[in-house]
């Protein structure tokens, strides 16, 4: 009876199959403990216990399990949840009553371990020869990243499930109408700087196919703020954030198989979590970050410096998507962090389950949830308000993880760096390196870059106050200069820039005027990198420019204003007039086009008496010729207009006279009378009578 009602529970297909690319010991659907790296499944047959191991290696090549340890208790009675108490065989010291040494039974029955499932807590010993269901456990080791790889995001998936390998598509698709959803995972961060090698995700169930972009979003900050990473041990941040001080000193270098965890400032095991919600004992008591995570200080802006589309067909279970990378190559670098669009019901994309427990899993994260327009349609250009609104999403297990490894030119990821822990301003940055100039061709071990130093804007200038004013809608060319650092750095543009890996070249580009101050190269170390800028709409910008090597950056920030460009300047009267002397006279200038105008009246030439505003106010107390200039401007264009006016003296009312006149009319009739008069044109006349 016991196997026929287990049967009716709980099924599970007895195939091999993978979890993160690798074949396990385990079948399809077989949940996995993290903490222990270990995955369990159910035989749904009645078996004794000396027939169990014999089924656990039939059904998955695994043995029969060990259940020790509250933590596994709650994580297996979690896994398999029944209706009602069933009585299952595990592996324990060893039946009691078995045959001695000598070849003859002890006394009293032969009683093997059980547990049961449903009923938290009830262990008891049964007879070895009763059939009961069987748990049975195997290792996952072999799914494990590799000692020479960095990890954000999961070591393990938190189950086995069917695989499939997804190449990204050449362009970013059309979302349609469907509602799309963002999800932005602060707490996931890349520690080291490397080259992206692979991506993997468990995407949900779904009834039809779908769009996502996984991306890389790069935190920066306003001019006026510095970067803070997570862990400052000042804030007790777990996400970076912007501070208006500069913060923290909390990046090192770790050996092979290790990795930094900002929030405990030490270097852990590429298998082990770097999560605020680990409060296990082997992440130490130095820092305690309160829960849930959220933004402490002022949430950075985020642009994009990798976009990967896919399109994903209707799955009807829970599937492994492993990303097939393009030839170029993804360069990450230290806070670049992790988002995921994708075009289904908020919730429905990547397999976020709660754990078994509020505080069991040390890989719980939070993420940002953040829901697009009613009408459809992607998030483009990154995240840059830092009033992210959206809804947070707590206490769950992504899966989702990247790998990455340390390739970049000059480094070698088989030798342990033991470098001091460096600056914020000098902590590397993010792009996509693809130029093929930015990377040497000469035979042989290249010699490691020297640090960047002299980062700055030098194309269009800004000026004291760090703003750059260029005309919307119009490309800009922009450059920046390194003092040191090159050949092998690259600089990567947030909008309205947008761009990675751009190389930077030993001269300014042709299409700087010359001479141009900061063009000129101060020593053979001096390198110049640029991009176009186009701002697509007038107001306020903020552009932040990196330049990185593969043991240094540096970042800069300057606000960007765009305005639309003066045109159609009016004045109201036009001019040609003559006016009186002692008399008010009143202007008024508007334009057609333009944002933020600034109208300056000058008059006869007296520039140091400018007056300013869009109307103007006059008396001229003797008479003569006069000219009055209206310029409107902003601080891409003007355009001016010249006014003449002609002061005279007023010449009074004379020699009135009627030129018909009836000295008998009749009466009650209408009569038309003509009046004329000397009068100055300048003037209006009246008529009472």
């Amino acid at each position: 009876m016991a196997a026929q009602r287990w049967a009716l529970l709980w099924t599970l297909s007895a195939v091999w199959t993978t979890a993160a690319g690798e074949t396990l010991p385990c079948p399809e659907g077989a949940p996995i403990d993290q903490m222990g790296q270990r995955c369990y499944w159910l035989s749904g047959s009645g078996s004794t216990w000396s027939e169990a191991h014999q089924v656990c290696r039939e059904t998955g090549s695994g043995g029969l399990a060990a259940v020790e340890g509250p933590q596994l208790q709650r994580f297996i009675q979690h896994s398999f949840p029944v209706k009602s108490s069933v009585w299952v065989w595990l592996r324990g010291a060893g039946p009691e009553g078995s045959p001695g040494p000598g070849g003859t039974a002890s006394e009293g029955p032969v009683l093997c371990p059980q547990m049961a499932l449903g009923s938290p807590g009830q262990r008891r010993r049964a007879g070895c020869s009763e059939r009961h269901a069987v748990l049975c456990e195997g290792d996952v080791n072999a799914s494990l990243p590799s000692v020479d790889s960095y990890l954000t995001g999961l070591a393990l998936m938190t189950g086995v499930y069917p695989g499939v390998e997804l190449p990204t598509l050449p362009s970013i698709p059309d979302a349609g109408q469907h509602p799309v959803e963002l999800q932005l995972f602060p707490g996931l961060w890349f520690s080291h700087a490397g080259v992206l090698v692979s991506i993997e995700m468990v995407v949900q169930p779904g009834t039809r196919p779908s769009l996502a972009r996984v991306q890389i979003l790069r935190p920066y900050c306003s001019p006026t703020h510095h970067l803070v990473p997570p862990g400052c041990s000042a804030l007790l941040n777990p996400f970076s954030c912007c501070s208006d001080a500069p913060l923290c000193n909390t990046t090192g270098g770790c050996a092979v198989g290790l990795y930094w965890c900002h929030l405990r400032e030490v270097c852990v095991p590429v298998t082990s979590p770097c999560s605020p919600y680990d409060r296990s004992p082997a992440a130490g008591a130095r820092f305690s970050y309160a829960l849930p995570p959220r933004y402490h200080a002022t949430p950075p802006f985020y642009h994009v410096v990798a976009d990967l589309p896919l399109r994903m067909d209707a799955v009807r279970e829970l599937t492994i998507v492993r990303l097939v990378l393009p030839d170029r190559k993804f360069t990450v670098y230290p806070d670049d962090v992790v988002a995921v669009q994708h075009n289904r019901q908020s919730g429905t994309f990547v397999h976020c389950p709660a754990p078994e427990s509020p505080s069991s899993s040390p890989w719980r994260q939070s993420y940002l949830s953040l829901g697009g327009s009613e009408g459809g349609g992607w998030w483009e250009g990154g995240l840059s308000s830092p009033d992210l609104g959206g809804r947070w999403v707590d206490e769950v297990v992504c899966n989702l993880r990247m790998l990455y490894v340390d390739a970049l030119p000059g480094k070698s990821h088989a030798v342990p760096n033991t470098e001091p822990p460096r600056d914020v301003d000098d902590l590397p940055d993010t792009r996509m390196t693809s130029d093929p100039e930015v990377v040497s061709q000469s035979p042989g071990p290249a010699p490691p870059p020297g640090r960047i130093t002299g980062l700055e804007v030098i194309h269009p200038r800004p000026d004291g106050n760090k703003q750059l004013h260029l005309q919307i809608q119009v490309p800009v060319l922009s450059v920046v200069r390194i003092r040191s650092g090159g050949p092998h750095a690259s600089s990567s543009w947030s909008a309205p820039g947008l761009r990675s890996g751009a190389p930077f070249r030993p001269f300014c580009p042709e299409e700087v005027p010359e001479p141009w101050l900061g063009c000129e190269r101060e020593s053979p170390d001096t390198w110049f990198s640029s991009v176009t800028l186009t701002l697509p709409s007038a107001g306020e910008h903020t552009l932040e420019v990196s330049a990185v090597n593969s043991v240094s950056s540096q970042s800069v920030s300057v606000t960007v204003w765009g305005y639309q460009a003066v045109s159609g300047l009016s004045v109201d009267p036009p001019g040609l007039l003559r006016v009186l002397t002692d008399s008010a006279q009143s202007f008024k200038a508007k334009v057609e086009t333009g944002s933020s105008v600034k109208f300056t009246w000058i008059m006869d030439r007296l520039e140091e008496f400018p007056s300013e505003g869009d109307s103007y106010n006059l008396v001229l107390k003797k008479p003569g010729d006069y000219k009055l200039k209206v310029t409107a401007a902003n601080p891409v264009s003007s355009q001016t207009q010249d006014v003449f006016l002609t002061a005279d003296v007023m010449v009074p009312l004379a020699n009135p006279e009627f030129l018909s006149s009836q000295e008998v009319v009749a009466a009650n009739d209408t009569h038309l009378y003509t009046i004329r008069v000397l009068v100055d044109t300048a003037l209006g006349l009246e008529f009472w009578g």
